[in-house]
């Protein structure tokens, strides 16, 4: 009687987004990765188009983005910097990241002696600014350094205050006369935002407006990553950014489905198999269990796999029952992590779901506490299942309300001991 070892060596269901030298590993993701790669190309021939990728939390937009940039690399004329964003991330940040990026793309180390400069807390001379950046290969043009000169100066005052929207848009233009000083005329310069829906916030309207501002023209291009409700939030603060992406550049990542799940175990124990073939040492039942108890979401397939390998790493086979021991520990933090990110509006109707089952719109806001009309509970319900909270489904004249899996599971806890 075998083990799992005699199979596969390690366990290789890291759910860490995928790099570009992983990109292989995607799987149903074949239509959204041809149309970036033709959009990337227009860009390299001067025609940028800004592009949006949404989906749930566990999609893949994080792989996907790391594929954008790396596809980005292969064109001459592409300069881009990326941001990843977080609850609280200010503008000045982004205009670091800017900054750091893009000059180290012209010479190495160039953005990061820079960088160096502005946590001096002090103003520097031209020449001090040139006898630190010794070994940096830069021309003896004057116009050039005095561009690098007035990046630093005005990089300085950036972060001797809050940065402001304009600030963003005098960096982004001065970057860009030293990369052509440089003699390196950019095709397109793109910035990549992981998490977009962290600007759309009350008091962002002005960097929006200012951002719709510079990514409507060449050569400007706008790549954000965020939830599938990104748009509904840009919209709430600034409804003309939208403008900013056509509807064929907001790309969804959807959830697997049974064929897809197939294909994921097969790629990953394919970097680790020691023997056998396709899924084993997963039995053919486990894919229907994990499509089942993951709802399709590539993140939780893969915690689902690489805690029933645990469970059953002393036998020589991943049966259903190691799968549902699996899923028992995993779906209730899955579910306890997406209520954490819900505000209390959102928790509200998730808890009166749990509470009550399947309700239509109209239940939910009779069993509810909120003071809400019947269109708000309406806008805030497509919202979560925008966002991969529940499922609605028409019945009659009515549309239903169901919570997916994960967050049920947590919810229906809350409720009990409540």
């Amino acid at each position: 009687m075998g083990n799992i070892s005699d199979y596969i060596e390690v366990d290789p269901f890291s759910d860490n987004p995928l790099t570009a030298d992983e990109v292989n590993l995607l799987v149903n993701r074949e239509e959204v990765r041809k149309r970036i790669g033709d959009l990337i190309h227009s860009a390299s021939h001067g025609f940028p188009q800004n592009i949006a990728i949404l989906g749930e939390d566990g999609i893949g937009k994080t792989s996907m983005i790391n594929f954008i940039e790396a596809k980005m690399k292969l064109y001459n004329g592409l300069f881009f910097s990326r941001i990843n964003l977080a609850e609280g991330t200010e503008s000045r940040t982004m205009v670091k990241s800017l900054i750091g990026n893009l000059l180290n793309q012209l010479d190495l180390g160039l953005g990061s002696k820079v960088l160096y400069h502005l946590k001096l807390g002090k103003k520097v001379s031209r020449e001090e600014m040139l006898k630190r950046l010794k070994g940096i290969e830069i021309t003896q043009n004057k116009q050039l350094k005095e561009s690098l000169f007035n990046i630093l100066s005005y990089s300085q005052a950036v972060t001797e205050k809050k940065a402001s929207p304009e600030d963003f848009y005098e960096i982004l233009e001065m970057l860009r006369e030293v990369l052509e000083l440089m003699g390196r005329k950019p095709k397109a310069i793109i910035i990549l935002i992981d998490e977009g829906q962290y600007v759309a916030r009350s008091h962002s309207v002005d960097l929006l407006q200012q951002m719709r501002l510079i990514f409507q023209k060449k050569p400007y291009m706008l790549v954000v990553g965020g939830s599938p409700d990104l748009f509904s939030r840009f919209g709430q603060v600034e409804p003309t950014f939208n403008n900013l992406f056509p509807e064929q550049n907001r790309l969804r990542l959807t959830p697997l489905e049974y064929q897809h799940v197939k294909e994921l175990l097969e790629k990953r124990l394919g970097l680790v198999r020691k023997k056998g073939s396709g899924i084993d040492p997963f039995e053919t039942e486990c894919i229907e269990r994990l499509l089942h108890l993951s709802d399709g979401n590539p993140r939780y397939v893969i915690r689902i796999a690489s805690e029933s390998l645990q469970h059953g790493r002393d036998q020589n086979s991943i049966t259903t029952r190691e799968i549902e021991r699996a899923s028992s520990l995993i779906v209730r933090e899955m579910g306890r992590d997406r209520f954490d990110r819900l505000n209390e509006d959102e928790r509200e109707i998730i808890l009166t779901l749990a509470r009550h089952g399947s309700l239509s719109i109209t239940d939910i806001q009779k069993n509810s506490d909120s003071n809400y009309d019947l269109s708000t509970f309406g806008r805030k319900v497509r919202t979560l299942s925008d966002r991969g909270y529940l499922l609605v489904k028409i019945r009659g004249n009515k549309r239903i309300c169901h919570l997916k899996r994960a967050i049920y599971k947590y919810a229906k806890e809350l409720v009990q001991f409540a």
